[in-house]
């Protein structure tokens, strides 16, 4: 497990002899956020999964459910993080300031998707995400550039 700040963990290493994501995680803010997503969910016919207390406690959360993106990709929702206020996050080096996550988020990461942009696009916004920005990128190595949409689900912009 590696930690960012007071939860339990933010990522989760595991050997599997890839070099890959396993999974995306993403909170909701609690219960009823979290009820609310599987009706969300299921009523627009994606098949959702509520994961098992013993799930649950593997991931550090209160409840959790799974379910794939439209590119078969494997997907998390869950509330109810484990905060370790009794084990302070001190960062591997000095910080000015606070070191937080806040309402700035954890970054930023790649998905590829297989089904086109508009799929991808309807799922993730299911998901509560929002914007919409088109890159494309040119990448060595390939013939052609990638095209890359941005979307985010916290408040910065």
């Amino acid at each position: 497990y590696l930690r960012m700040d007071l939860w339990h963990h933010r990522f989760i290493l595991e050997e599997d002899g890839t070099d890959d994501l396993n999974f995306l995680g993403f909170r909701v803010a609690g219960v009823e956020e979290f009820r609310e997503m599987h009706r969300k969910l299921t009523g627009a016919g994606i098949d959702v999964r509520i994961g098992s207390e013993a799930e649950a406690a593997d991931r550090r959360v209160l409840e959790i459910m799974k379910l794939k993106d439209s590119s078969g990709f494997p997907i998390e929702i869950f509330h109810g993080p484990q905060v370790q206020a009794d084990k302070p996050f001190h960062p591997g080096r000095r910080m000015h300031g606070r070191f937080k996550t806040g309402d700035g988020g954890l970054g930023h990461l790649i998905q590829k998707e297989t089904v086109g942009f508009e799929k991808t696009y309807e799922f993730y916004k299911l998901l509560g995400m929002r914007g919409g920005i088109e890159y494309r990128i040119p990448f060595p190595g390939l013939d052609k550039p990638f095209d890359l949409m941005f979307m985010h689900c916290n408040d910065r912009e």
